[in-house]
This record gives C-alpha cells, structure tokens and sequence, in this order.
C-alpha cells in the first residue's frame, strides 16, 4: 500500500486515479479501502477515481490507462502531467502503464518507487515465502503463460544519438563548432558526402544541413539544450538516451 499512497502526498496529487479488481467480499477489497482512506488523511480534497478491471489482463488494463490518460488530457487541455506509478500492481500493470507513458510523451510522467522497509521481517520470510524447506516465493504455482501484444514504440534515430556521443565529447572539449562537428561525424561515417579539409570554410549549404539534421533534431527532441549563442549542453533527456541506446547503437555494423 505504501508505494500507492507515499507518492500520492510526494507529488501533490489532486485527483489519483486506481485500477483494482476489489469486489465487495473479496480480501483485497480490505486493501483497496484501506487505501482510499490512506489518501483521504492526506488531503480530503484529493479525488480518488475508481476503475474495476481485469488487472490481470494486460489489453484491458492498457485500454483503461489510454483512457485515462485521454479523459484526463480532455479535462485539463495542454497543461497536465500525469504521473503513473509503473511500481504498484501486477506485472501487466506496469508494462501497460509504462507503454502507455511513452505513447504520451508529452503528459505522461512515468515513476519507480522502491521499498525502503518490508513488511515481513527477515526472520518471517521462511515461514511465508517457504514450502517446508523449499524457497517458492510469493507465487507457488501458475496459470499457462499468455503472449503480450506488442505495440510498436518509436525508438530514437540511431544516427542521431551516436553523433550526440560525439557532440558531449566535443563539449568537454569546448569545440563544438560546425565546421569541426561535421569533419568528425563525416569521419564516423555519419554525415555523408563532406570531405572538407579542415583548414577549408565549409560551405552554407552543408551547415545548414548539419543544423537540420542534427541541432534542429536534438533540440526539438530536448537531448540539448543552448547555453549562450555559441554553447550548448546535453540535458538530462540527452544523457538518458545516451545512457540507454548509446552502447547498443554502436554495436551496429555499418
């Protein structure tokens, strides 16, 4: 419960909306109130929206959060953020939910919230996660494995990210003019048909292609922002997608 309510009051959350399968009777209807009552202490004026789903059902709860995330983009217009907790829930859950973030890039604010402090004590585990002497975990046995539907996710432009890598070096060198950025990104094999020496101006036309093609790019994507006219620097987008893609963009063969 606590990885549902804690970022509740961390966030200021006013309206929290909660995907459960807690029908009236069943055990986890106790949690699913208890809950509602956590986030009420908070703040009373918090609104809580309920959606009884399947939460085990990975089409139906990615239906219910793109649903959301719409009626929420309706009710709010341009300026929203949405946190989703990708933490709290099953498995389908939070793969549905982190998809369903990247598909709305531009509101959506995906998060993780780790445990700081169990519930069950370490001297308990034996007694609730073993079958005799056995270590089975929370789950003993399972229902038939079910495929996820994939939904296709844009995945940043390999050319693009590897000329980053070679933007940040160049910042570290404080060397980032045009003329320098595309003599080295020709060199690597990713800006094609310059073969200027490096004591020749290079002409307008190729600055302006490296501008759209590269600057223009990782501005509008946010990976760099301008510091002054002639300096710039990775934002904190920037070192992510690096962080993530970099290693296996440049595995590629040409």
């Amino acid at each position: 419960m606590a990885k549902v309510v804690d970022p509740v009051s961390h966030y200021d959350a006013t309206r929290v909306h909660l995907l459960h399968h807690a029908e009236e009777g069943s055990v986890y209807r106790d949690f699913y109130d208890e809950v509602v009552r956590c986030i009420s202490d908070i703040d009373p004026r918090i609104e809580v929206v309920p959606h009884l789903c399947a939460v085990y059902e990975f089409s139906e709860v990615m239906r219910e959060v793109l649903c959301i995330m719409q009626d929420e983009a309706n009710r709010c217009g341009d300026d929203l953020d949405i946190y989703v907790n990708i933490s709290a829930g099953t498995s389908e859950y939070s793969a549905a939910a982190l998809i369903a973030s990247m598909m709305n890039t531009g509101t959506a604010i995906p998060f993780t919230v780790g445990a700081e402090e169990f519930q069950v004590p370490p001297e308990k585990v034996r007694e609730v996660y073993y079958d005799g002497d056995r270590p089975v975990g929370l789950t003993k046995t399972t229902k038939e494995p079910k495929a996820v539907s994939a939904y296709p996710i844009e995945s940043p432009d390999p050319v693009r990210v590897l000329a980053l890598k070679v933007l940040d070096e160049q910042i570290g060198r404080d060397d980032t003019c045009a003329s320098t950025m595309m003599r080295l990104l020709n060199e690597k094999g990713l800006f094609g048909d310059y073969e200027k020496k490096p004591t020749d101006r290079p002409e307008q036309k190729e600055v302006m292609r490296y501008q759209r093609n590269f600057v223009d790019y990782w501005l509008e994507k946010g990976w760099v922002e301008k510091v002054s006219k002639r300096r710039s620097k990775v934002t904190k987008r920037g070192r992510d997608v690096l962080d993530v893609f970099y290693d296996s963009y440049s595995r590629m063969r040409p």
